[in-house]
């Protein structure tokens, strides 16, 4: 993986749980029963600081979690229930754990910690080989198509816990598809803490290119874990493609 993806993880790990306190998980449990895996192997790429993966392993699934970032394996395990998960310190775009699991999944923007064509297709490989038979990949993306037309930086503030602020600059790159995100985090009694996070975003239609090359076809795609149409629209949207194995 690029030299930019693991200080992606790195940079936000201290404030991350502040942002997504316990982010989406029950919708993702939801999801997973009503796609027919109420139980059964799950590997994780990004688990970052276990938002995902420790209500996944308290519901019963038997998580295993691929994360490059130092931080964020660090805070992970420090909190309970860290022991129920299988943690893998490994770059997903090379990764062949010689094992398969019933879903591979990649919530929340982590697919776009690849961050050139070569990388992203690298991880799609990387997902078909440790799919089992009747299993389903789950990729959660976002809908790129309001950042591509944007000509000059965004800025959004945004609160983090009792006594912080997240100040947040993207700047767009159509070309390469990348974004630049400039955090400068303020908390009371604390100097500015500023990193530099990269990402580049995929269309729906590149994901599928990339799944059929590496095997896969898609089954489903939803406007977010609720199952909503997803409608390309430009709105500010999530993507969830459900693949499996097309061989």
């Amino acid at each position: 993986m690029s030299e930019h993806a693991i200080p992606f993880s790195d940079a936000v790990a201290g404030y991350y749980d502040d942002i997504y306190p316990d982010f989406e998980s029950a919708t993702v449990i939801s999801f997973l029963e009503s796609a027919g895996h109420p139980q059964g192997k799950i590997l994780e790429l990004g688990i970052g600081t276990g938002r995902i993966g420790l209500p996944l392993a308290e519901h019963g699934y038997d998580v295993h979690g691929v994360e490059a970032s130092p931080k964020m394996l660090e805070i992970l395990r420090a909190k309970p229930g860290a022991e129920r998960i299988t943690l893998i310190p490994a770059d997903f775009t090379t990764l062949d754990l010689g094992a398969e699991f019933d879903v591979v999944l990649a919530p929340f923007n982590v697919f776009c910690c690849a961050l050139t064509p070569e990388e992203q297709a690298a991880t799609m490989q990387a997902i078909a080989r440790h799919l089992a038979p009747g299993g389903v990949a789950v990729l959660e993306t976002f809908d790129p198509a309001p950042y591509h037309v944007q000509t000059a930086a965004v800025t959004n503030v945004n609160p983090v816990g009792d006594s912080g602020v997240l100040i947040e600059n993207i700047r767009t790159f159509p070309a390469e598809q990348l974004m630049v995100v400039v955090n400068t985090l303020l908390r009371a009694g604390s100097d500015p803490e500023v990193s530099t996070l990269l990402q580049r975003y995929v269309w729906p239609s590149e994901l599928d290119l990339l799944a059929d090359a590496a095997g896969l076809e898609l089954v489903d795609r939803y406007g977010g874990w609720a199952r909503l149409p997803f409608t390309g629209t430009g709105g500010q949207q999530m993507c969830v493609s459900v693949y499996q194995s097309s061989r």
